[in-house]
This record gives structure tokens, sequence and C-alpha cells, in this order.
């Protein structure tokens, strides 16, 4: 409902017929880098054809294919192509595709594209075929619906911002099906991310088939891996779509499940299973001390650097993972260990000191430095966690920055030390933040040069851990927010404008889902469950307004707690927090109301806001009457009459009724996270109350 009051609003203002001649009000994400907007349009009709010319090339033939098909699709025409094919190189095909040479993906590889839209004609012209490739979806995006479906008349200039514009998904946590990372990559393709990291092995869980060591899959995946065909599979879809695909095997530490299969790679003896990094037996007055404490000092499962038998076992295994993923790189995590496994063997302990190794952060840049000739061995480049970086590490080894609180000076530690920097801190998805806070933190932090940036920062990466996500509700975490990290990695450094891309963001989300993403299905399929099939829409306009609690104040509260408490693969996640939204959309609309009202006072608002609150109060009767899931009853059932009486003082104060002060306790009381919720319309509702609607918080707490 709130989306058509806004559209009708946007109709009052007359500001729709605006849109039309600027170029601003486009739906394209990431945002080209020059776009000019020209007079009139091409509009697309059952005489469409595509016509493909220069190079040679299987990727751009299945991508004009896949584009072709989508669109008929999407506009219903029924287009008089088949097939498209390399032979059609027509030069009269109402779209030409030119490119010059076809490309394997790689990081230097040129992905710049030229898009010409004219009222009879529409030429797409590239250096190389993935360019042609980044430059379709730009096409697809330009698609409007109107009299009948066009895309307006314009000339597109465009190429990336940042070489390296990636996602981590981590698939060890919490096994991630293949159906799903394919769906992921698809949406890649279409924000123009050209990198997936795959997180394939940590405490939980070992992800992949080994051939040489079988016993990894055998004892270290309780069953859930993917088959080394399922990896080739992927690899050849990833690669279609110009994306790189990047495996990461998370060592010394983070590594229960390999030690599980293969225990005399381990620094202490033990009775090795997949399972969570740190045993908590009880939870009574567990502090935030107690667990840094904990994490600090526990000793916890760590590969002994001191064998040779531990890089005969790796080099082994390298080589036979480098077949699977024919990609330059390797990821060695070298993240989180605090080196206690270490300090209590003695063995490893005499070793140091033959060594004259001073302490275990030597001990871990000895291990770095020995698995980066491994990888050498098998012309993969090293990528490690910035706990990797030390004075001894070689110059080509990619160090990823993800610490936010990371000492300013880091990045420019490294990029001194001759090293590339991946930038993730800002953009873990994980946390739950708000679209807007991963757009607004740039990937060059603010003391690095542009010289140094353009020099040692390769590009970002967005971050899903999967502690608190399956296959079921990964997409819904990811997306659209990753879009807006997409956009990040890609466009000027200037386009910074949160709530226009917030207007895209939701047009691009529509796009995404239309095209194979199952955020929005999975979504409603949650919701079903809860009510027994029965009629969503009652829950769903309760759902739909609320978002997690952010930073690792959920996580925080399941990590550490006995195992029987914590979500693992077979628990489901099914409660109002793993469902909902991290940016609500109805909010961003009633938001934009709200603004409009403040600033006009006129009544034509007044009643748009007023008809919003009473639907979300009437919505608790329609809600009272559903029949829910019994094991969701009391969250769904508290957060609907929260709804209620959030909407219920929001009405009192636009009709001028009611104490202020007291409205505000209220408010105060209602900000408190329910269910590990929030009501995410509550600054709105303080706003008819107070008169001035705050900004968008620039921060939020991480505990």
């Amino acid at each position: 409902m709130i989306r058509n009051i806004f559209t009708a609003l946007l109709i009052f203002a007359g500001i729709l017929s605006v849109r039309a001649q600027n170029a601003d009000s486009l739906n394209l994400m990431p945002r080209p880098q020059s776009v000019k907007l020209q007079n009139g349009r091409f509009t697309f009709n059952d005489h469409f054809t595509i016509g493909i010319k220069g190079a040679e090339s299987a990727k751009l033939v299945a991508a004009a294919n896949r584009f072709y098909l989508q669109l008929g699709k999407r506009t219903g025409i029924y287009f008089p192509q088949e097939y498209i094919t390399a032979a059609d190189n027509n030069a009269g095909a109402q779209l030409l595709i030119s490119c010059s040479k076809s490309i394997s993906p790689e990081m230097a590889m040129d992905e710049s594209y030229n898009l010409n839209v004219s009222s009879s004609k529409i030429t797409l012209t590239a250096n190389t075929d993935i360019g042609a490739l980044r430059g379709l979806e730009t096409l697809y995006q330009l698609v409007t619906p109107g009299d009948g479906y066009f895309a307006p008349a314009v000339e597109i200039a465009d190429s990336p911002r940042f070489k390296w514009r990636g996602m981590m998904i981590d698939v060890a946590r919490h096994f991630i099906p293949m159906e799903v990372l394919k769906r992921n990559i698809e949406a890649m393709a279409e924000v123009k991310m050209n990198v997936l990291h795959i997180h394939l092995s940590d405490d939980e869980g070992f992800r992949v088939e080994s051939k040489v060591y079988p016993k990894l899959q055998e004892l270290g995946s309780n069953g859930f891996y993917y088959t080394q065909a399922q990896i080739k599979d992927m690899v050849d879809f990833a690669h279609a779509r110009g994306i790189i695909v990047v495996p990461e095997f998370d060592l010394p530490g983070h590594c229960t499940s390999i030690l599980a299969a293969y225990p005399f790679l381990a620094s202490y003896p033990a009775n090795y299973k997949p399972a969570k990094r740190f045993k908590v037996d009880t939870v009574k007055n567990l502090s935030m001390g107690k667990v840094m404490k904990m994490i600090n000092e526990a000793q916890t499962p760590t590969i002994d650097p001191t064998k040779e038998t531990t890089y005969t076992f790796f080099d082994n295994f390298i080589g036979e993972m480098s077949a699977l993923f024919p990609d330059a790189y390797l990821h060695v995590g070298a993240d989180e260990n605090n080196g206690v496994a270490w300090k209590q063997n003695p063995a490893i302990v005499a070793f140091m000191k033959a060594k004259s190794i001073k302490n275990t952060d030597e001990l871990q840049a000895y291990f770095v430095k020995r698995m980066y000739a491994i990888a050498k061995k098998h012309k993969k480049r090293l990528i490690g966690w910035e706990e990797s970086f030390n004075p001894a590490l070689p110059e080509d080894v990619i160090v990823q920055k993800w610490k936010p609180a990371t000492d300013e000076k880091f990045a420019n530690a490294v990029i001194k030390h001759n090293n590339q920097l991946i930038i993730s801190a800002g953009y873990y998805l994980d946390l739950s933040m708000p679209a807007y806070i991963h757009y607004l933190t740039d990937p060059v932090p603010a003391n690095v040069s542009l010289a140094d940036a353009d020099k040692g920062i390769l590009g970002a990466e967005a971050a899903m851990w999967s502690e608190l996500v399956n296959g079921e509700n990964e997409e819904i975490r990811v997306w659209p927010r990753a879009a807006a990290i997409a956009e990040r990695q890609w466009s000027a450094p200037n386009v910074r404008d949160a709530d226009d891309m917030y207007r895209r963001l939701w047009a691009v989300n529509f796009e995404l889902n239309d095209r194979g993403l199952e955020e929005s299905s999975n979504y409603n399929k949650m919701l079903s469950r809860w009510v027994n099939g029965a009629d969503i829409e009652p829950v769903k306009t309760v759902a739909d307004v609320y978002t997690p609690i952010k930073g690792y104040k959920r996580l925080m509260s399941l990590m550490f707690v006995p195992a029987a408490a914590h979500p693992n693969l077979s628990s489901p996640m099914v409660k109002v927090a793993d469902a909902v939204h991290c940016d609500s959309e109805p909010r961003w609309y009633f938001r934009k109301l709200v603004a409009a009202y403040l600033t006009g006072h006129d009544a034509a608002r007044v009643e748009e806001i007023k008809q919003q609150l009473q639907a979300w109060q009437n919505n608790k009767l329609k809600f009272d009457a559903l029949t829910l899931n019994s094991s969701n009853l009391q969250q769904i059932t508290d957060l609907s009459n929260q709804l209620w009486y959030a909407a219920t003082i929001g009405l009192q104060a636009l009709n001028g009724q009611g104490n202020k002060d007291e409205q505000l306790k209220q408010l105060q009381q209602l900000e408190k996270p329910l269910h590990e919720v929030e009501l995410a319309i509550l600054p709105e509702i303080k706003a008819l109350i107070t008169g001035k609607l705050e900004k968008e918080p620039a921060t939020f707490p991480m505990f």
C-alpha cells in the first residue's frame, strides 16, 4: 500500500514527468561513469533482433541469448530470432554488439563498454566480450514499462573504478547449496561484480571433495560438500559471466574440520569433530569481557606449522585444488589465531627457539611464507586476511583488510610494503546493517592518498559469514544490499546520494528477483510457514517494517552458549530475526512521505500518512484472525501488537492529540529490541511528534 501512496504523491507533485528528462532518475545500479540522456526512446517490438560482430566469443553469444530470452519474458513479446549465433553479424540488427577480442576473466581484464540507444537502433561496443557482458546488464536495466516497453535514448560510456569487485560467501559454518551459489553468481553478474570468494573450510565444516585426501569430506563435512564435478560446473558458470572464483581454505586456525580428518596436522591431540570453535558449558555471568578473554586465551584447534609433513600435505592438497579452481588466486585465511595452542606445545616452543622465532606472530609469518611457496609452486597468488601481514611478507601477497577498528596506519603500512589490499572493512553483510552504511563507506581509507590508492588498493569485497544463514535465508541477507556495495565498487566516488541509491535499489531488487534470485520468494515462503499456508498479507505487513538487531549482538548471544542451543546444520532458521530484511522498503517510502509532510504541511500529505498509519493499526484485526505456527506465535503476536501501538501513537500525534512528552516516553520503550528485531518506522513516528525528522545514524554499535 505505502508504495502506491508514494507513487501517487510523486504524480501529485509533478515529479514523474520531470524524471523522464533527467539522466539521474534512471534505475541504473551501478551508476555508469558517464550518462547523457538524449531525446526519444527505443521501443521494443516483435521485430527486435540482435547481431554480433567482431571476435568470436561463446561467452558473448550465450549472454546475448540469455538477454534475449529474459527480455522476452519481461516484455511478453515474441521475438523473431530463435537462437542467436556467432554468425548473426547483420549490421542492420536493432541491437548490434561489437567486441574486439574474447578474453578469460582475470584482474587485468578490460570491462569498459559504450552503449548508445537511439529511437531506431542500439549499439553496444566494447574492447572485450566481458565488457560487452557488462554493457548488456546496463541495457537490461534501461528497459522501462510504459506505453509498451522501451529504453530511453542515451549515450553511456562506462568502466569500473576498481579491478577487484568481490563477494565472499561462507559455506563452511552453514552449508549453502550449489543452486543458491549459482543464483548469487547470476545476481553478482547483473550488478557487475567480478569475484566470488568461497570460504570453503572452517571449524564447522569442510566443503569440497578431495580425491587425494578423501577423509576431508568423509569426516570433516557431516555429509555436506560439493563434488569436484559440481565445482568445475560452478567455475564454468561463473567464468561465462565474467566472474573469477577464489577458494579459501582457512589456516592455520579455523581448522577443526580438517583436523577431524587428519589429526596428525594438529598442534595438540584431541578428539576432533566438525564443531563450533569455542566450547562453553555455562552461560552464567558471561560478559563481553569474559568473551574477549576466552577468545584471546583459549586453546583452539590449530595446524602445527613446525612439521614438514604439514607442508607435504598441503602441497599435495593445493595441487589438487588448483586443477578445480583454475583462476590465479588462493586464499589461505591466516586470521584469528591467538597462538595459545603453539605456546602450550613443548615441541613447537623448542622449534621456535631453534629457529630464533621470537613469538607466535613470527611463527605465523613462517607458516604463511611456507604456504606462499606452495601457492607459488602451483601458480597461485596468495591472499590472506589482515593478520597475515608482517614485515617478512612477500610483496605479491594480497592482504584482505576486515577489521573496522584497525589502526588507521594499517592500510598505508601495507601499501608502503608494496602489497596490495582488498577492503572488506565496512562491507560485512552479516552485521545486518542497512545498505546506506555500506554504501557510504569508501574502499579507500581517508588517510590513504589517491596515488597510493591507485597503486595499492586492488578493490573491495562484501562478506557474508554464515553463522546465522543457511540455504533458505542467505539470499534474503545478501540481497539487495550487495547491489549497493557493487555500486561502491564500480561507480565514481562522488556517487554518494544514499536516498537516490535506495530509489534505485528497490527497482534493481525487483529485477534481480524477476531474473531468478529467490530473495523475495524465500521471504514469502518463510512467512507462509508461520501461518500454515494461510494468507500471509497480515503477517507480511508486520514483518516488512522490522529489521534484525545490528552488529554482533545476536551472534554473540548464540556463539557462546552450550552446543545444544547454538544453530548448527540441522537447526531450523525460522525465527522472525532469521527472515526480516535488513532494510525495510515500506519504511523508506513512509520516510519520504513524512519528510514531504514536514516540508509542506499540506492536507494531501496528512491524508496519505494517516491512511498508512490506519492500515498498520487495522492490520492487528487481520493478524489476530490468523492461525499461526505455534513455534512463532508469541514472537509474531508481540510484534503485531507493537506495530499497532506505534501506529496509534503516530495517529494521535498527526491529529494533535495526546501529551508529546508521554508519547516520546512510549516510543522510547518501543525502541528496545524485541525478539532480536527492531521496529524500523519509529524515527518517522517520532518526527510526527517533534516536527523534526532526524538524520539517519552514521554508525551503529557493534555489540
